[in-house]
């Protein structure tokens, strides 16, 4: 049976609770509304065990933080249900009938398999935990949506890795968000899983998630303003180094390295949003003011596609919102042009604001890894390892930390090699192999991977279609193209059956140019126009006992830079496995936006 809503009157403010009951033939729950209210009573109604006759067959009792009061605490409190805590007790026998579970969205308590005619239940609210750190801009679970996990290292349940002599992590088990489950001061980003569809969160905090029940993985990115690091924001400079041999420390002693340590403070959409437009100036970043949020989850991982069972299989160009996953251990889904990357990333969790990553918000990334809360200590900033498997499996890292850039060719200074699922390499580390965290943007478990290698990543950044339009280009040509509508950057004419512009706050658009090295054109921001120094280096292979053709590099751990141009007017992102030292979370690239088996694609939520 089940007890239906128990509806708030306003005209009544005093403590007698009386029941709305709702015949149905099977027992499975009852829910409260939000405050201690009042309630009309319906008899001879067959609900719990027999028929309703009086107001004292079901009683509740409130605490928060251990105190009773009279009311559920309202949803701005920052409360909630400790359901390891609360329960229902059959006031004739004494004994527990039912577990209680809390509706974020609906903000109201479930109570499930009530059986008995007499029955009190208390309910015992915690304080959410809010890290200080993050001054506010605490993660938005999405009114429940987004359940909130910590990943520890110990084994996860039915996973198994060949050629395992590590030791296992990556274990998820369910938070409990009224105690300190993620820390930023300690490099602990928050974490949260979409489960599958059909899966309840029965979960209790502390009880592992299985990976067969979830669909994705997000990271949160509280929203930040940091300070403007560069000393010249429209300048840049521009060289040729010649060849390198990167088995000459003398030859690699001539890449110019400047990595930055960024400053960044946390705040929220309440406060005034800060305009730095020098070095030493503080800048609101531009990934949380578009959507005006406290901050953003992104994908753990690269997007999969659901059910592939090998490489091939996820190279798909379809527009399929059903087949996403973002997990570790997945073949990453490529092959598609950005159009239908958007618009599997803008369906797939309308509730929570999906979409494709933007080029700023992959820039928030960057930069916040680039800092004490990521990457950084006071005096160095660790490199981010790539993904080196050929076979675009999600969450691999390297072994060894390349030395050199694209060669064509795997040899000792960019080592990369086939790993099938469930399998470490010999020069590749699985996700669940606790020694892949060093590909992660905080060298733990709760940071983002995939950031560095596996598949370039496409963004929602293009160029203007010309010099004289404000217009975003689909592509280059009739045949080469992202899909969406509008005209083309490198022949005349427009697309005009494919896919509908979204609302500007969906991109970042960039100015119009023909060259690859005119950096000035970035924003604040986006991991590109504040990098000051970026070469050419040709380097040595030593399978072909020559100089690889020249490529163009920045002094930002010598990741890739290549600017969006008229014949390539999107942005990618994070480099390629067979990249080498130009893999990078700082490294950028240019796309036609048609498909590439190569280009794969990230979402992010601003719920």
């Amino acid at each position: 049976m089940k007890l239906e809503k128990f509806k708030e009157r306003d005209n009544k403010r005093i403590g007698i609770i009386v029941f709305t009951i709702a015949c149905i033939l099977l027992v499975s729950g009852v829910i409260l509304y939000r405050t201690f209210a009042i309630f009309e009573v319906k008899t001879n109604q067959n609900v719990i065990n027999g028929s309703v006759q009086s107001m004292g067959d079901l009683e509740f009792a409130f605490y928060k933080d251990n105190d009773i009061v009279k009311e559920v605490p309202k949803k701005e409190e920052g409360y909630s249900l400790d359901t390891s805590s609360s329960y229902c007790v059959d006031l004739l026998n004494n004994q527990k009938v039912s577990n209680v579970n809390w509706n974020y969205e609906n903000w109201s308590v479930e109570i499930k398999n009530v059986s008995t005619t007499k029955t009190k239940c208390y309910l015992y609210f915690k304080q959410i935990y809010k890290d200080p750190e993050l001054n506010g801009a605490i993660p938005d679970l999405g009114n429940g949506r987004l359940i909130p996990v910590q990943i520890k290292e110990e084994q996860p349940t039915g996973i198994t890795i060949q050629n395992m002599d590590g030791i296992y992590g990556g274990k998820v088990v369910k938070a409990d968000i009224t105690d300190k489950w993620y820390s930023y001061t300690d490099k602990q980003w928050a974490n949260a899983v979409i489960l599958k569809d059909g899966v309840s969160d029965n979960y209790t905090p502390g009880q592992e998630i299985p990976e067969s029940d979830i669909e994705s993985y997000f990271v949160w990115i509280p929203r930040y303003r940091y300070q403007l690091f560069s000393e010249n924001l429209n300048q840049y400079s521009l060289s040729d180094l010649g060849n390198i041999d990167s088995s000459k420390p003398e030859d690699l002693a001539k890449i110019p390295s400047n990595v930055p340590n960024i400053q960044i403070v946390f705040e929220t959409k309440e406060e005034n949003v800060t305009q730095g437009v020098k070095k030493g100036d503080w800048l609101t970043h531009p990934a949380f003011t578009s959507f005006n949020s406290n901050g953003l989850w992104v994908g753990k991982f690269e997007t999969g596609y659901k059910e592939a069972i090998d490489e091939a299989g996820a190279r798909k160009n379809a527009k399929e919102e059903n087949k996403v996953i973002i997990k570790p251990n997945v073949y990453s889904w490529r092959g598609l042009q950005i159009g239908n990357a958007f618009y599997n990333s803008y369906d797939y969790k309308r509730e929570l604001e999906s979409h494709l990553i933007k080029n700023t918000e992959w820039g928030a990334v960057a930069y916040l890894a680039s800092s004490k809360y990521g990457l950084c200590d006071e005096a160095t900033c660790e490199n981010i390892m790539l993904n080196n498997n050929i076979s675009y499996i999600t969450g691999y890292s390297s072994k060894t930390q390349p030395v050199c850039g694209y060669i064509g060719v795997s040899e000792a200074c960019n080592n990369y090699e086939r790993a099938p699922l469930n399998t470490n390499g010999n020069n590749t580390y699985n996700y669940f192999d606790t020694r892949s965290k060093v590909a992660s943007t905080t060298q733990n478990y709760s940071g983002i991977y995939d950031m560095s290698g596996g598949a370039w990543e496409v963004t929602m950044g293009v160029m203007q279609s010309s010099a004289e339009s404000s217009i975003p280009a689909t592509g280059p040509n009739q045949t080469s193209n992202s899909g969406f509508n509008g005209p083309y950057s490198n022949a005349d004419g427009k697309k005009e059956d494919g896919f509908l512009w979204p609302s500007k706050k969906y991109y970042d658009l960039y100015d119009y140019d023909t060259s690859i090295n005119t950096y000035n054109r970035g924003i604040l921001g986006d991991a590109t126009k504040e990098i000051e120094t970026f070469f050419a280096i040709h380097y040595y292979s030593v399978t072909s006992g020559s100089y690889y053709h020249q490529n163009y590099y920045s002094s930002y751990q010598t990741d890739s830079a290549q600017f969006v141009r008229n014949i390539q007017p999107w942005f990618v992102r994070g480099g390629h496995w067979n990249y080498g030292s130009g893999s990078g979370i700082m490294a950028f690239g240019m796309s036609d936006g048609n498909l590439d088996s190569g280009h794969g694609f990230r979402i992010a939520l601003a719920p």
